[in-house]
């Protein structure tokens, strides 16, 4: 069972929204300071798994954009 979407969530959720094709290391570099790169990128992953989010891999970087399904009701 997943948890709820918390702040740190919706703001990595505004985050992709506002800059479709973000690399992931953008998205989490204001949060290192806080919580480990592990537990950032777990919740990246569980955005993904949720399919809030969909995770352009290339050889390079990983890219995130919003799930053109998922809507806009998380209250962000």
């Amino acid at each position: 069972m997943m948890k709820e979407i918390d702040q740190l969530d919706k703001h990595i959720l505004h985050s992709i929204r506002k800059t479709p094709g973000v690399p992931i290391s953008s998205i989490i570099k204001p949060f290192l300071l806080e919580k480990s790169e592990t537990a950032l990128r777990q919740r990246i992953r569980a955005l993904e798994l949720r399919q809030l989010i969909r995770i352009e891999r290339t050889k390079k970087e990983s890219r995130l954009y919003r799930n053109p399904v998922a809507g806009d009701d998380l209250g962000e």
